[in-house]
């Protein structure tokens, strides 16, 4: 894994999340990016059950790391685990318990296209679709301020004027941290804000 880019693609005005999904997909497949199957990243939130301590736990389940599950608690620290984290979680119940709309997943067509790889998701929450996730990976490297300039030409090439002026906070602050931690981060903050913007509507 190298170096991603993780953030929310708004919808053009008048189009559906189907239809700007079919666009977002569309300009990959112009500039020569090649199908390479289907991904799919889930995210399921808990809450501690210390009414006087209350702490959020995130887990992450992305098929790039079908063996893997990574955890994050609100305060910053980060756990990559195996695939038995949901059944130990489950034994925890006195401590952790799921919350009420926790479940939240982005889904959709994975592209290849020379050393980058493009993810296309619709975001969903049960039946309900929440928006549009963009994932840019360079696979090559392994240090996000060596490869910066190049993914951001790759992303204005893709989405245009929604790509970012500077370097995302959530990597900025972790230049060095592990890249699957970085990419799990920036999903649950993508997650967190389109849970928020569902429940303000």
């Amino acid at each position: 894994m190298g170096v991603t880019y993780v953030s929310q693609w708004n919808i053009p005005e008048g189009k559906n999340i189907q239809q700007g999904v079919e666009e977002l997909q569309n300009k990959a497949e112009k500039l020569g990016a090649k199908k390479s199957g289907l991904f799919v990243v889930e995210c399921e939130s808990f809450h501690s059950t210390n009414a006087q301590n209350l702490k959020t736990l995130h887990t992450i389940h992305n098929s790039e790391y079908p063996a893997s599950r990574f955890a994050c608690f609100e305060d910053g620290s980060f756990l990559v685990t195996d695939v038995m984290l949901g059944t130990f979680l489950s034994k925890l119940r006195s401590v952790w318990q799921p919350k009420k709309g926790g479940k939240i997943e982005s889904k959709g067509q994975r592209y290849e296209f020379g050393d980058f790889i493009i993810k296309i998701g619709i975001v969903s929450m049960g039946p309900s679709t929440k928006g549009i996730a963009l994932e840019l990976e360079y696979a090559p490297c392994r240090f996000p301020l060596d490869c910066w300039e190049l993914m951001t030409e790759m992303l204005h090439e893709l989405i245009d004027d929604q790509a970012p002026a500077s370097l995302p906070q959530v990597i900025a602050q972790k230049p060095d941290a592990n890249l699957a931690e970085l990419t799990a981060l920036q999903y649950i903050r993508l997650f967190n804000n389109l849970r928020k913007a569902s429940m303000n509507r």
